[in-house]
């Protein structure tokens, strides 16, 4: 299974505060009657200890303001408030200068989607929210983003505020993401790494089908193993079905892919068939060359597997292409053994090919002992 957590969320609870009269505002108010809200220098909560921010980006279609208050107390007048020198940078050197970050941690940039102020307002009342949102971006990845709906309300114009609001909810933002990450390190570490794809193979000895005999060296073929009915059409003294079950087993984790590929050699008993008058050792002896083919096969397809270079794309066609050639391989040895041979006929040549056979199982590493 996939487990991607690229979009994850959070939303931090709406919290409202209540001011006195006699704070100072921290704004500048520019001849276009744009405030400029500049954020107080005061140290972050927030220590982390997984990431430091290299960078701030403002990712919204208007960067040049992040809404809009009354002009005054009395006044129907809307003013537009911004950063100094716009969003991305006020916050880029608020935090280089207010929080404290190990450079040997994991770099990490922000991505402002959101950063709006609305204000509602009744007589002397009014009520400003600041709605942000932050993007953690790794290595050009997304990791996850935090939503943040902040509130005041006062008895005068509480512009002035906003600039805490937006400490606040930074601050908040940047001690839930270290905590995340301090959580999920595993997929943090696998998302900036990429997609990956490790596949492995074995040959295994053994098959759950009773009609079936899985190919090892400790039990070579016997004429009792033929149970298939001969066929009448065929001039050979015995036939000997055997072919390679390929399985698979995937595991998928953080776009990490793991495979398995379990290959067993096998002998079908139900569709080998040996007639009663060839029913001797000779008869075996060229039969069980072609079992020793197909298994010399299934470890050549094993160590392909081994030193093939998987992509994260394409490996289940890439494994197919591998089995199919094999399948080919085997299908080509089969006959030329056959053809070389007569079907056992030719002594000497019967001879040369057992001896080419148990050499080649020799050097297998899937059945050295």
């Amino acid at each position: 299974m996939r487990k991607i957590f690229l979009n994850g969320r959070s939303r931090p609870g709406i919290q409202t505060f209540f001011f006195l009269l006699g704070m100072t505002c921290c704004m500048m108010v520019h001849a276009q009657d744009t405030r400029i809200i500049k954020l107080r220098q005061e140290r972050l909560v927030c220590k982390p200890v997984n990431y430091h921010v290299t960078a701030v980006k403002d990712e919204r279609s208007d960067t040049t303001t992040i809404g809009s208050v009354r002009a005054g107390i009395f006044s129907k007048k809307q003013v537009t408030l911004n950063l100094p020198d716009g969003a991305a940078r006020a916050l880029d050197e608020f935090i280089k200068a207010n929080l404290v970050q190990d450079e040997h941690t994991t770099p990490i940039v922000l991505h402002i989607s959101q950063l709006e102020v609305a204000e509602q307002t009744g007589g002397l009342k009014s009520e400003s929210e600041v709605r942000m949102t932050i993007v953690f971006y790794a290595a050009g990845q997304k990791l996850i983003e935090y939503k943040g709906n902040n509130t005041i309300q006062g008895g005068v114009d509480a512009s002035r505020y906003i600039e805490q609001l937006i400490r606040k909810g930074l601050d908040n933002m940047l001690q839930q993401f270290d905590a995340w990450y301090g959580a999920n390190k595993e997929q943090v570490q696998a998302t900036l790494s990429g997609p990956s794809i490790r596949v492995d193979a074995e040959i295994k000895a053994e098959t759950g089908d009773t009609d079936r005999i899985a190919y090892s060296l400790l039990r070579p073929l016997v004429l009792d193993d033929f149970a298939g009915k001969p066929d009448d059409l065929s001039r050979a003294a015995a036939i000997t079905y055997s072919g390679l079950d390929v399985k698979y087993k995937t595991e998928t984790l953080y776009s990490q892919v793991k495979v398995m590929v379990t290959i067993v050699p096998y002998f079908d008993k139900t569709r080998s068939w040996c007639r009663a008058t060839s029913r001797n050792k000779k008869t075996l002896l060229h039969e069980q060359q072609h079992f020793n083919i197909t298994a010399i096969k299934a470890c050549e397809l094993v160590t392909a597997i081994k030193n093939y270079s998987f992509t994260p794309a394409g490996y289940m066609k890439e494994l197919e292409q591998l089995y199919r050639q094999k399948e080919k391989e085997i299908a080509q040895w089969q006959e030329q053994y056959d053809q070389e041979t007569r079907h056992g006929l030719i002594q000497a040549a019967q001879d040369k090919w057992v001896t080419l056979v148990q050499d080649s199982i020799g050097g297998q590493p899937c059945y050295r002992q």
